[in-house]
């Protein structure tokens, strides 16, 4: 099962340093803390190794909305300009045209029903990366 332990490694894997972001920072227990509480329990009867993963990658993403740098480093502020996260999207584009072109997507039922922090998470591949994770668990029975 998830530990912190293990997070503080996915952590250094996504490449930031001890310098950017120190083993002890409040960051990184404040981020794990809030992925163990939203990520459902249930996900790890089906595969504790799709929990583990949605933990880590749940807490990193937001570990990249609220950390703040230390002095001299800029490695969330950068991550959170790369990936627009300071930037307000009420939902996903069905339909784009200019004067010479024209494109449409079906917005897919899920995105229909997509709350706020579900379309923050859109924005980093860690968030992605969960979304993408827990909806490969299958449906939770009895919620909604």
């Amino acid at each position: 099962m998830a530990d912190t332990a293990s997070y503080l490694a996915f952590i250094r894997e996504q490449g930031v340093t001890t310098a950017q972001l120190p083993d002890n920072s409040l960051y990184i227990q404040t981020s794990y803390n809030i992925a163990i509480a939203l990520v459902y329990e249930v996900i790890a009867c089906v595969s504790t190794v799709i929990y583990d993963q949605c933990v880590y990658n749940l807490a990193f993403d937001r570990l990249v909305n609220i950390a703040i740098d230390q002095t001299g480093q800029t490695i969330f502020a950068d991550l959170r300009k790369a990936n627009g996260l300071n930037t307000f999207v009420g939902g996903v584009i069905q339909s784009s045209s200019d004067v010479s072109t024209s494109e449409s997507m079906v917005v897919p039922d899920f995105a229909k029903t997509l709350t706020l922090s579900d379309l923050q998470r859109l924005k980093t591949p860690w968030g992605r990366a969960y979304l993408e994770l827990a909806q490969s668990a299958g449906p939770l029975w009895g919620l909604t």
